[in-house]
């Protein structure tokens, strides 16, 4: 009995292995009225995870663009780096463009925008899992 509880656990105790997926999510969603929700998390098992956010608005107001980086090591509790509110106007667009690489390999970029696109680049439900 106590073996099968000792390899139970040491089962469980064991990381994924390094081959092992990451997970994105990648979120520009309303939050409030004028403003929207940019969300940015990874989840993984030890890879090493670098991004570039870049983020740009125009409308009557004008035109601005702001860009954000970061490095972090993917682990099986999901990690945001990024999770921040933007006050935009009512003729706002906004367009998100992420682009990452795990473990030193360029991954496919994904882009989002406010008011949605039917062509978004990899949006869909579920959060993205890239090896």
């Amino acid at each position: 009995m106590l073996t099968m509880t000792l390899t139970t656990w040491l089962l469980a105790a064991t990381p994924a292995p390094a081959d092992a997926p990451v997970a994105v999510s990648f979120e520009l969603q309303p939050a409030e009225q004028s403003r929207l929700s940019l969300a940015l998390c990874f989840k993984g098992s030890g890879q090493q995870v670098r991004f570039r956010l870049k983020v740009r608005s125009s409308g009557r107001a004008g035109n601005a663009q702001t860009a954000q980086s970061g490095t972090l090591t993917a682990t099986p509790t999901q990690q945001c780096p990024l999770n921040n509110r933007l006050s935009i106007a009512d003729d706002t667009r906004v367009e998100a463009e992420l682009q990452w690489w795990i473990d030193d390999a360029e991954q496919p970029p994904i882009l989002r925008s406010y008011p949605d696109d039917d062509a978004d680049v990899g949006d869909e439900s579920e959060p993205e899992q890239i090896a």
